[in-house]
Parts: structure tokens; sequence; C-alpha cells
């Protein structure tokens, strides 16, 4: 039973969903996100996972920000960037079946 659980490949707890939030921005060709703002896009978005999920997920998720690096312009375009991105589509996630 370990065997299997442990070949799931998740990172952290939480829905399969989730695993996309881990691995930065979603891709576009021809762009290379900089390091920093891909840091950025990793934290937004687990904040933004956190204000938006049901509330079992909320004990995975809460707000996440370096406070080292929230006054990096670079950093902060990517948290909120992602923010807004995770928001919505949790959103659209949960909601898609009444509207």
């Amino acid at each position: 039973m370990l065997a299997a659980v442990s070949g799931c490949g998740f990172t952290t707890a939480g829905p399969p969903w989730q695993q996309w939030m881990y691995e930065g921005p979603p891709a576009k060709e021809g762009v290379e996100y900089p390091p920093l703002y891909v840091q950025g896009w990793k934290d937004g978005c687990h904040t933004g996972t956190a204000a938006q999920v049901p509330p079992y997920y909320k004990q995975f998720y809460s707000f996440k920000q370096d406070y080292e690096l929230a006054q990096n312009k670079v950093y902060y375009q990517g948290w909120k960037d992602a923010f807004d991105y995770c928001q919505k589509y949790l959103n659209q996630y949960y909601y898609r079946d009444f509207i």
C-alpha cells in the first residue's frame, strides 16, 4: 500500500491538480522566466490557492511571501500574477458546475 501511494509523485499533500503550482508559470513559447519571477510565482500561487480552496484544503495552504524579496519588482510581479491566476483558476474549478 505504501509503495502505491508513494509512487504518485506529489511533492506536498493536497489535490492532484495542485502539482503544476510547484513547477512555475505556464510555459509560453520563446519565454524564459527569471528565477525570482518563478519563486514569486510559486509563493503567490500558494497564497492564491489558500484564499480560494474549500476548508479541508486550507490546512495545506497559507499566506506565503518572502518578506526580503517582497520589495523586488520581479519577485513581486511573479507573486501577484500567480496569486491572481491561481485564485481565478480555482474559482472556476470549484464553481464550474454552478455556472
